[in-house]
């Protein structure tokens, strides 16, 4: 994986977290400029989020990714919903961070998608592409489902197109992968 593609995937898992609290306006504005060096649809969605009311981008974050499963953060909510499989799919993940040397926050699970996004960026060697292929896939369903004004759909757009998944994130018969030789199964609706 490029330099440039860990960067915009770090910036990516910035912008994803929540909106809330000083450090995500500070992170925004120290990260500023290496955004526009590396993408400037990054850029421009970082100085739009910096100039943002953040009580009113607060809102809009929960009120996007908290109350509509179809924008949820977690990637296997997508993929198993609340599914037995998607337990044993997270343990996986789990272990696939502590491969890497890392914990998953005790107030997280390790689906999150910006952790994952953190992950892929700073240990690129360890996730599987058909982990980057299935985070793809969710942001471009995401996008799908946010409207073209909304603000956090082109982050998606972004994501999706910056992982290079080809295809929708819908998966056809023919494209399905053979769950056995995969981290975790997926089925996309």
């Amino acid at each position: 994986m490029e330099d440039e593609t860990r960067i915009v995937l770090k910036l990516i898992a910035g912008l994803l977290d929540y909106p809330g609290s000083e450090s995500f306006a500070a992170r925004l504005r120290a990260r500023q400029e290496v955004a526009e060096e590396v993408s400037s649809e990054i850029g421009r969605i970082m100085w739009q989020f910096q100039h943002c009311d953040r009580v009113e981008l607060e809102q809009l974050y929960v009120e996007t990714f908290d109350f509509n499963p179809k924008a949820a953060l977690y990637v296997t909510a997508h993929e198993l919903a609340d599914s037995r499989d998607r337990g044993e799919a997270l343990i996986e993940l789990t272990n696939l961070y502590h491969e890497a040397g890392y914990e998953v926050p005790d107030d997280q699970l390790a689906d999150y998608l910006p952790l994952l996004l953190e992950l892929t960026a700073v240990r690129p060697d360890l996730v599987p592409q058909a982990v980057t292929e299935r985070i793809g896939r969710v942001a471009y369903n995401i996008a799908q489902f946010l409207d073209d004004e909304h603000p956090y759909q082109s982050i998606f757009m972004v994501l999706y197109k910056t992982l290079g998944v080809s295809g929708e994130g819908r998966m056809t018969a023919e494209e399905r992968p053979d769950l056995a030789d995969l981290p975790y199964p997926m089925e996309y609706r």
